[in-house]
């Protein structure tokens, strides 16, 4: 498991003192074996261009009037401090980039589309980090140039800000450290222009400039209130409960007269903001001031004086990033069901994993009992053994550094829809039994066969069973060795009518992996969006069926997201657990996909059997391939072929007709015009009449082109880019019919040159001893600026490796808004076996540790689940590990 580990830096230093290439080992001999690869990042993530980390490049952003480039839908991890860094890690100093300044402001130029939320993370919080070296509170700003006091701000004293874009233009983002030292990380997520909802962010232009509205406590006034931080506040009411006082007159107040105001100016050293536009830096400070004033003990509440004001917050829906359900045609099939069971009752999963966090908003209604099998108190991280309580506590004991696997894969398969909230289910109405198997040191053989069974309502060492049996069993685990004792209770529970899917692992290997390959497990690879297998999906003989795992280096769609899967999770970066959403990669991403068409499949033929779905699997009905493969099986997961097979089993097919588009989704780039054609895909129906083809964006157009007397056939759209700024846009186009359901089709185009960002900053490989107590460090390396790194001088034997960033220069890797990474993915980590020759092409991705609230667009997070635990420099989440952890079989999330 990764958790924070020690950079001890020798190769630094040794570079710095003699010059070395960079990704050289640290290893002093050039003999022996060695092992190489590439690093990559998530598309749209960018590193803030000055952070602590010297070895890191550096360009800065300290500026307006040279700011950082970012694009309008990124995340950025950052560094920001309002005082020197010395203090906080004297020993690191060499390696500092601010050890003597601070690096107070940072500004990124964007171009941002009215209803885009900016959200910040303090990953360092000082209310999160009490006595920590490395604590702060940072500010958000949003300027839009040349307009004087244009300024929307979110100080808030929490560990989030966040602001809503009021207008399309260009704009200022400026992350500012109020006090202290922290990381950040810096979201820009897309527009939501279907609603309308109000903000808590505070500074919406304009307001009084140097003047607060203060509510004076008891026995207080301004009059006799002692100043701080060197503001200077002068009652202008007699009233001593509520009045406007007057902040610093140093400010350059702008009743000054000009020559006056100038004269102070230019007697003053300047900072870049005052020297970029005074007005704007005016506005800042009384924004500053007020944020001290709430500090005062004498102070009930400070804010502007506003001239006018108006507040929006917005209600995000993330259904339109959730492409891979229109890649197997699930809104078809939703137009047949959304999982209500024929005859009533609910179709259940049981979802095999780390637990599932009981309080999150989309999945608290979709929940039936179910149990935690971890026997071991130590992996459990619970503070006991087996009980009824499948919670997810988290599988590590650092804060941020938990999966939230069950979590993720539970919203997959049935996360409550149509609610407005985050995104859809595959199955609406299916309900999920959790079921705890996977803790801080992976799962034992012995408790996921428990867990099998008692999902299929047979004996098990808890001496209870659930009301109703599961219907479906979704395992998203696996590793490499059979078990006769799993084996049978595969059997056991298959043989209680149990559907069985598994994760076909993710180690781009043929190598037989359990429990996917077991008889009567349904083994899922995963594709990409492209629709070919996913590079980091295993393929063999025992693959059966495919489904989207998602691709987290690619933006293939030109939604200014990465390609992962979007699902529900959590945020517990603060110590608390925040209900979240998240784009992962991986067989357990696309496995959910296939246990949730199960349900809809069970919907429609309650009486549906698992030899049945073997059958129609392997005569083609649930896919659109001819024939199976070693790659994707029988083919990807059609959703609408498989429940209308499922009524076909039942006698109970539907006549009415389901729009299809093929593409499904227009992304259009820079284009000015895509075609698509709309046909009838159930072909036991009649066609119906299209009544109407709209979309709901001022700039695209649609035309009918070679339709038939229905209006099936080919349409064009086309694009007017006149007076749109720079950015990407989405629309929905929607297909009425007579008679059946509407179709929707998703588009998105570009306007301009869209920035790209920055590449990844200086990363830190470690290669570590697979066999040894701790995972030992053996050797470190950095890698160069296009992400490659080579380790030499290495003796044969099994090592696990794990990358990541320092821009805080704390010798930790592996934190919150820093990027982690390990091979082949974070989550899915694999031993490599070093024998006689030298390995290559061991690349895997590296992504930013830190997440939202449920209220946020998708971010993007991958988290170890299992393996041993590195020891942090301070101690912490040590973890030795048990005679009976190390004599089973551990699973890790596929």
């Amino acid at each position: 498991m990764i958790t924070p580990a020690r950079i001890t830096l020798s190769i630094a230093l040794a570079c710095t003192l003699i010059g070395c290439k960079s990704g050289d080992s640290n290893s002093s001999s050039d003999s022996g074996l060695s092992l190489s690869g590439q690093l990559s990042i998530p598309v749209n993530t960018v590193t803030d261009s000055d952070v602590n980390d010297n070895l890191a490049s550096y360009v800065s952003n300290d500026d307006p009037d040279n700011p950082q480039n970012i694009p309008n839908r990124v995340t950025v991890h950052g560094f920001s401090s309002a005082v020197p860094t010395f203090a906080a890690a004297s020993d690191a100093g060499d390696y500092e980039r601010f050890d003597n300044e601070k690096d107070q402001d940072d500004y990124f130029s964007v171009s941002l589309q009215a209803g885009q939320k900016i959200t910040l993370q303090v990953v360092d919080y000082e209310g999160n980090n009490t006595g920590s070296a490395y604590s702060g509170d940072l500010d958000l700003y949003l300027f839009k140039p040349p307009l004087e006091t244009s300024i929307l701000s979110s100080f808030n004293e929490s560990e989030f800000e966040e602001i809503i874009v009021p207008a399309d233009g260009e704009y200022l983002v400026n992350v500012y450290a109020y006090s202290g030292i922290s990381k950040y990380v810096l979201r820009i997520q897309p527009a939501d222009t279907s609603i309308t909802s109000t903000s808590n962010s505070k500074g919406f232009a304009p307001f009084v400039l140097d003047q607060a509205i203060v509510q004076w406590k008891d026995n207080s006034s301004a009059a006799n209130a002692k100043a701080l931080s060197g503001i200077k506040a002068s009652a202008e009411t007699h009233s001593r409960a509520l009045g406007t006082t007057r902040l610093n007159a140093d400010h350059y107040s702008s009743e000054y007269p000009a020559k006056v105001k100038m004269a102070r100016i230019q007697a003053a050293a300047l900072t870049p903001l005052q020297a970029f536009n005074p007005a704007l830096a005016q506005a800042k400070q009384t924004l500053i001031d007020i944020k001290r004033l709430n500090e005062r003990d004498d102070v009930e509440f400070a804010e502007p004086n506003y001239i006018r004001h108006t507040l929006q917050t917005p209600k995000d829906r993330l259904y339109h990033y959730q492409y891979h359900y229109s890649d197997i045609n699930l809104p078809q099939a939703w137009d047949i069901t959304t999982g209500s069971r024929a005859g009533g009752g609910n179709v259940i999963v049981a979802v095999l994993d780390t637990g599932v966090f009981l309080a999150h908003p989309d999945l608290s209604n979709q929940l039936v009992s179910g149990y935690d099998f971890i026997s071991d108190s130590t992996n459990a991280n619970d503070g006991n053994g087996i009980d009824s309580n499948p919670d997810d506590p988290g599988d590590s004991t650092q804060r941020g550094g938990s999966s939230w696997h069950g979590t993720h894969v539970s919203g997959t398969v049935a996360a409550e829809t149509n609610n407005k909230t985050g995104g859809a289910g595959v199955s609406w109405n299916a309900k999920i039994m959790p079921v705890r198997v996977l803790g801080t040191q992976g799962g034992e053989s012995a408790d996921i066969i428990q867990g099998i069974r008692y999902a299929a309502g047979l004996s098990n060492n808890s001496g209870t069973f659930p009301s109703q049996k599961a219907d479906i069993i979704n395992m998203s685990l696996g590793s490499y060795g059979a078990s006769t004792a799993e084996q049978n209770a595969i059997t056991a529970a298959r043989n209680a009518g149990v559907m069985i899917v598994a994760a076909a692992g993710n180690d781009a290997s043929s190598e037989l992996s359990y429990p996917a390959s077991y008889d009567g497990v349904i083994s899922v690879s995963a594709i990409g969006p492209n629709g070919n297998i996913a590079y980091y999906s295993n393929f063999g003989t025992k693959v059966d069926v495919a489904a989207p795992g998602g691709n987290l280096t690619t933006d293939s769609n030109a939604d200014g997201q990465s390609d992962g899967v979007l699902s529900t999770s959590v945020n517990d970066a603060s110590g608390n657990r925040i209900a979240s959403y998240d784009l992962e990669q991986g067989t357990s991403m696309a496995t959910p996909h296939v246990a949730g068409v199960l349900a809809l499949m069970k919907a429609v033929n309650p009486n549906l059997t698992p030899v049945q779905v073997d059958n129609a699997l392997a005569t083609g009905e649930l896919t659109d391939q001819s024939g199976r493969n070693n790659e994707l099986g029988y083919g990807v997961i059609n959703a609408y072929k498989a429940v209308v097979a499922a009524q076909n089993i039942s006698g109970t097919s539907t006549s009415i007709p389901v729009l299809e588009s093929s593409p499904n989704s227009l992304s259009l780039g820079t284009n000015n015009s895509a075609s698509f054609t709309i046909s009838n895909a159930n072909q036991d129906a009649i066609d119906p009449n299209i009544e109407s083809v709209t979309d709901d964006a001022s700039w695209l157009s649609i035309a009918a082109g070679s339709v038939d007397e229905n209006g099936l056939g080919s349409y064009s759209a086309s694009l007017d880019r006149t007076n749109l700024i720079d950015g990407i846009y989405d629309a929905t186009i929607t297909v009425t019919p007579d008679s059946g359901y509407p179709l929707s089709i998703s588009v998105t185009m570009q306007v301009g040159e869209v920035v790209s960002g920055g590449g990844m900053t200086q990363q830190y490989i470690l290669l570590l001893d697979a066999d040894s107590e701790n995972e030992d460090v053996v050797a470190e390396t950095q890698s160069d600026s296009n992400g490659n790194y080579e380790f030499r001088g290495l003796e044969p034997g099994r090592y696990v490796i794990n990358a990541g960033s320092d821009i805080d220069v704390d010798l930790l890797i592996c934190q919150s808004g820093e990027t982690c990474g390990a091979y082949p993915s974070l989550g899915a980590e694999q031993v490599i076996e070093l024998t006689d020759t030298d390995r290559t092409n061991v690349d895997f991705v590296v992504s930013v540790v830190g997440g939202f609230n449920s209220n946020t667009s998708a971010s993007i997070q991958s988290r170890p689940i299992a393996g041993n635990v590195i020891k942090n420099t301070d101690g912490v989440n040590e973890d030795e590990g048990s005679e009976n952890s190390k004599q089973s079989i551990h699973f890790i999330a596929n």
